[in-house]
């Protein structure tokens, strides 16, 4: 069965991106790999996820297929269209993670602007700073929406935003304001932090 799939795998990027037959396996292996290794994480076991879940539910993703062709159209010597493709699903990402934003009741925390800045103030960090942080803050969330936990499944990611509390933006800004500045270590220190918390 699992031959049947990659043969229909790559039989679709060869059809669709004009890719050679060995680029396109060469690409479905490598991003098979990056996503089983993704699967044995601590946070998908915290998410109530097997790794055999885990890659079902990935292999169904807008980010697995972005992934995958990307990797075959660099594997087939063609950057330019590798960097492009990503950026597209990157721009589609980001609009997809606005749109549920902006849907976010103003009665929640990711819903009112003033409160979201005075958690920032209470890190140092100015209004502006913490404007340029939050998109990519709900990006990232956005992006590990397809991999909820099961109690969750039935949320849109409207409502999954809607559940950030002041503790968690806390948290999450402080780790982007650290890893912005450079500082590695100590935001590598508020990542382990963060997920022993959701343990």
């Amino acid at each position: 069965m699992l031959n049947f799939a990659s043969e229909i795998f790559c039989a679709s990027l060869v059809s669709r991106l004009g890719v050679h037959r060995a680029a396109a396996e060469s690409a479905l292996l490598a991003t098979l790999e990056h996503f089983h290794a993704e699967s044995h994480n601590p946070a998908v076991v915290r998410a109530g996820l097997s790794p055999a879940q885990y890659m079902d539910t990935a292999m169904q993703t807008s980010r697995f297929a972005a992934t995958l062709s990307s990797s075959a159209l660099r594997a087939d010597g063609r950057e330019a269209d590798a960097r492009l493709n990503w950026e597209a699903y990157v721009q589609r990402e980001i609009a997809a993670a606005e749109r549920a934003h902006r849907a976010v009741p103003p009665t929640a925390l990711l819903g009112d602007p003033a409160a979201i800045h005075r958690v920032g103030r209470r890190l140092g960090l100015s209004d502006e700073q913490t404007d340029q942080f939050v998109p990519g803050i709900v990006l990232t969330l956005a992006t590990g929406y397809p991999y909820r936990c099961l109690h969750q499944r039935h949320m849109s990611l409207s409502d999954i935003l809607a559940q950030i509390t002041a503790e968690d933006l806390t948290e999450l800004l402080r780790h982007t304001a650290l890893s912005a500045a450079g500082h590695t270590e100590e935001a590598a220190a508020t990542l382990r932090r963060m997920q022993r918390a959701a343990r």
